[in-house]
């Protein structure tokens, strides 16, 4: 194959990849592959016979740049491309940069760079497009080279002029327009149909107004053009092209006798250059922006500083600033621009003045501490003695030279009168730190004694289920022994003197019980004075006739909530304290009334509330007491008597009933004028509960199947035993777990009698709760000698609940049973359907869990939430509110007053443990703590 039949085909010198030849050819590129060692003949031949290759490659050499030499040498107007491994690309390039003789038609690519097809395509392009045009430039050469005549040749340059003309106008990189004299289109170059996206054939001979680039002020500049001497520059943004910017140049184009020709527009595309200075204008505003967003800062920073600032300018101190601070302190009056001489005549001669002066001749700082200074804060105003911290700073120029100065300072005439207040009144001061001590250390005694208290507390309510439950183990023992032996000569009487025994002790325990405040109180809302009445022949009995008794009961009295028994003994204990401490003769004084303890009484006895109360007041005149004995007298087993003659257990279970009442117990004595002891017990807004004496009746059992619940076998051995012996069919269990058992068997229960306190993780509290689930009619009976807080709480016990407390004997324990079981058939509620949907909203859970229970075993529909926010959803789905007051955001009653709002029907029913409000709507109050009966009122009213 020779060189001539391959004109148009490229060269590849060296080992090129097939892959390669073959992309080639399908480009439409024929390459002819020379060996590095012919090369340089290969070029020779084809320049010899006209067929020089439009390219050539030089593949993988090993010293490219020597063979691109010597083939430039051959050829110069040959294109060199020198092909190289990836990573040798920047080497070759850089030893290019050092051959600037070799020209601008040698390149370097990689081998594997994915546009080297696309690359070589191009540059054979080119290379054919230049042969072409010198081919054609050459016959054009030789037809102008013919002999013309004169009107050929000015014809022939006119052509060749306007070719020229034209090929540069299409070669031009900014769109150019030509319009006639109507202002429509007669030249559009390639140019004009890129940027205006409107091809030639569709842009001749349109009119301008319907160009792309038409706009109101082309239309005007178009207008003038016939008038116009100077080109005409304006920028547009056409509607058509969105985002785009044209710089239009006009200019008019006239003939030799200036008429107009036409309109020549040169159009360029500065759309760039705007987003540029859009660009660099919105970093000029943010700076701004920033600048000025600073300044302000700075600005109000100085003016709301706390401290006042000034800066004065030159000998005269003429002011350049001020903060507010700096006004307020010496005085508002116009600053800025005057001398401060001018602006505050009052500082002549004043101290303040004077070191300025001297700062700015010195050039040294100034520091005044509580430095006076005589100040009119108004402009009339009278002179006034401040004291001020401040400083002077000297001011700078560039030249080093002192051109104002800085002031910056405090008003500090407060701190510094303090400061004076306080060292004239120094020895006033240490006086009240020692009171403040004394205080203290009254108070950390009080807290001593207050955890001492509280320990032993905790001990004998630790120590007293053990004792009940050993005391409940003797004392039934001795009632079985009683029955089994009731014929044996001396029995019965050895019999008696045991069980007073028991009795003893388990009045002990009852006493360090109401110390700890451990004992389950069954409160109810009594008039004391009643009481004191019906008290009056015991007390008597009691003391005796040489103690004179006198009882003073005030009108009016309010109700209190009290345990009746408990309080009984309180009076009891503390009367024959009083008959002791009268060593058997005297007068005792019992008083009651309504009292008002205000905030004066409360901040000097911190453990007791402001309000309302009913006081019982004890006064004997007796030896009294001293300090020392004073400080501990309610403390268990202290007593002044002799050994055997009392216990010391008397005042402090007084002192223990009290205060898990809520009441507040005060002890007033001197020696040798007797003792007075006032106990305050709670206002309650609940009328008078008038409770019948309870008559002696004689032991009785029944027939019914009676649960027992005891983890001590000793107990419950004998407990089945009693209950047995009455009658009853017995069911035992060891813990609440078993004790469920049973019941989930199906068996058929009636009473459930069960410990409080019992190991497992069941609590009997839950247990009762599920033994209701399971069995609705049954009843509940709770035991135990120490009951913690599973059914009481606050001291009291939960709502509904029945405790026998340990230890009890066979008649207690019948007589409990009884009642219990009569007590079930009376509150059984009828059944009438699926009851009333009841709403309750209580924030205690274990109150919360036990009256929706209560009211499950009624036949009710309860739904229970801790909170108002979580009621107000449910109200639509109720018949009646069943309500706190206090809860923990939203109060009951504001609860009420929404749900009435859209629901006008529904029962609304109060539980509080407080006094409430007169309301506005109809409603029923229920007071904390309530019973079964109350509830099923509450309910029905």
């Amino acid at each position: 194959m020779s060189v001539k039949h391959h004109a148009s085909a490229i060269a590849a010198v060296g080992l090129p990849d097939p892959q390669l030849i073959a992309q080639l050819e399908r480009a439409g590129i024929v390459t002819l592959v020379v060996a590095p060692e012919r090369a340089a003949d290969f070029i020779a031949e084809a320049m010899r016979n006209d067929t020089a290759p439009p390219l050539t490659l030089l593949v993988r050499l090993e010293r490219p740049l020597a063979m691109a030499r010597q083939l430039r040498a051959l050829y110069p107007q040959g294109q060199l491309l020198l092909l190289c491994e990836a990573d040798a690309v920047a080497g070759v390039r850089r030893e290019l940069g050092r051959t600037p003789m070799m020209g601008k038609g040698v390149s370097v690519l990689g081998i594997s760079d994915p546009g080297l097809v696309a690359e070589i395509g191009k540059t054979v392009q080119a290379v054919r497009l230049r042969q072409r045009l010198r081919t054609t430039i050459a016959r054009a050469n030789a037809v102008l080279a013919a002999p013309k005549s004169p009107a050929d040749l000015r014809l022939q340059q006119l052509v060749t002029a306007e070719r020229y003309l034209g090929s540069l106008l299409e070669q031009a990189s900014d769109a150019i327009v030509g319009l006639d004299p109507q202002q429509r289109v007669a030249y559009w170059n390639a140019a004009s149909s890129r940027l205006l996206r409107l091809p030639l054939k569709d842009a001749r001979g349109r009119a301008a107004r319907d160009l792309p680039l038409w706009s109101a002020a082309l239309d005007a500049a178009l207008a003038d053009a016939p008038a116009q001497k100077e080109r005409t520059v304006l920028e547009v943004r056409p509607a058509v092209l969105a985002g785009v910017v044209l710089e239009i140049t006009l200019s008019a184009i006239r003939d030799d006798g200036g008429a107009l020709l036409g309109t020549m527009l040169l159009v360029r595309d500065v759309s760039d250059r705007h987003l540029l200075l859009d660009a660099e204008r919105a970093r000029n505003t943010a700076a701004i922006t920033v600048a000025q967003s600073r300044y302000h800062q700075m600005a109000t920073l100085f003016d709301q500083a706390p401290g006042f600032m000034a800066v004065t300018r030159g000998r005269e101190h003429v002011y350049e600033l001020a903060n507010q601070a700096y006004l307020n302190t010496l005085g508002v009056r116009p600053l800025l621009g005057n001398a401060m001489d001018a602006a505050f005549p009052e500082l002549e001669g004043q101290p303040f003045q004077h070191f300025r002066d001297q700062v700015f001749i010195s050039g040294q700082p100034f520091i005044g501490k509580d430095m006076p200074v005589l100040l009119r804060r108004g402009a009339h105003g009278a002179l006034e003695q401040r004291y001020l911290d401040f400083v002077y700073q000297p001011l700078f120029d560039d030249a080093g030279a002192i051109w104002g100065i800085f002031c910056q300072g405090n008003d500090v005439t407060e701190q510094k009168l303090m400061h004076d207040l306080l060292v004239e009144h120094q020895g006033e001061l240490e006086r009240l730190v020692d009171e403040r001590t004394a205080e203290l250390q009254k108070t950390q005694s009080a807290l001593h004694h207050a955890q001492k208290l509280e320990a032993i507390g905790k001990l004998t309510g630790g120590i007293a289920h053990d004792f009940n439950n050993i005391l409940q183990v003797i004392g039934a023992n001795l009632d079985l022994l009683g029955q089994e032996h009731a014929a044996t000569a001396g029995a019965p009487g050895r019999i008696a003197s045991a069980q007073r025994a028991v009795e003893r002790g388990a009045k002990l325990t009852a006493q360090l019980l109401a110390f700890a405040r451990r004992q389950p109180l069954k409160p109810a809302p009594l008039n004391l004075g009643r009481i004191m009445r019906e008290l009056d022949d015991l007390l008597r009995r009691a003391l005796g006739e040489s103690v004179e008794i006198e009882t003073v009961i005030g009108g009016g009295l309010w109700t209190t909530l009290v345990d009746r028994t408990q309080l009984e003994n309180v009076v009891l204990n503390l009367a024959i304290n009083a008959r002791d401490a009268m060593r058997g003769g005297g007068r005792l004084t019992i008083e009651i009334g309504n009292a008002m303890l205000d905030q004066h009484y409360v901040s000097a006895n911190e453990e007791v509330r402001a309000g309302q109360y009913v006081m019982l007041a004890i006064s004997d005149t007796g030896h009294g007491m001293n300090a020392d004995v004073l400080e501990r007298a309610i403390e268990p087993f202290f007593t002044t008597k002799g050994e055997g003659d009392g216990t010391g257990l008397g005042l402090s279970m007084a002192y223990g009933v009290v205060k898990q009442s809520g009441g507040h117990l005060k002890i007033y004595s001197e020696v040798d004028q007797g003792t007075t002891i006032k106990i305050y017990l709670p206002r309650s807004e609940l009328a008078e509960i008038v409770e019948q004496s309870p008559r002696r009746t004689r032991v009785s059992g029944g027939t019914e199947t009676i649960l027992v619940v005891e983890d001590d076998a000793d107990v419950r051995a004998l407990v089945v035993d009693q209950l047995v012996g009455l009658g009853y069919t017995v069911l035992r269990a060891s813990n609440a777990q078993t004790a469920l058992s049973v019941l989930q068997s199906g068996a058929r229960v009636d009473l459930l009698f069960t410990d409080v306190v019992m190991p497992g993780t069941l609590r009997s509290p839950e247990l009762a709760r599920l033994a209701r689930d399971i069995l609705p009619d049954i009843a509940v009976l709770f035991t135990s000698g120490y009951t913690q807080n599973a059914i009481v709480h606050a001291g009291r016990l939960d709502p509904g609940v029945e405790l026998l407390s340990k230890p009890y004997g066979r008649q207690q324990l019948a007589a409990h049973i009884r009642a219990v079981l009569d007590q079930r058939a009376a509150h059984r509620v009828p059944d009438a359907g699926a009851g009333l949907r009841i709403l309750v909203v209580e924030d205690n859970e274990d109150a919360r869990d036990m009256l929706c229970q209560m009211l499950t075993m009624f036949g009710h529909q309860p739904q229970c939430v801790g909170s108002a926010e979580a009621a107000l959803p449910l109200l639509g789905a109720a018949d009646l509110l069943l309500t706190d007051v206090r809860l923990p955001a939203m109060s009951g009653i504001e609860l009420a007053r929404l749900a009435l709002q859209s629901h006008p029907a529904l029962r609304i029913v109060f539980i509080s443990g407080a006094h409430v409000p007169t309301l506005e709507f109809p409603a029923v109050v229920l007071q904390k703590p309530y019973a079964i009966e109350q509830l099923q009122a509450a309910l029905s009213g």
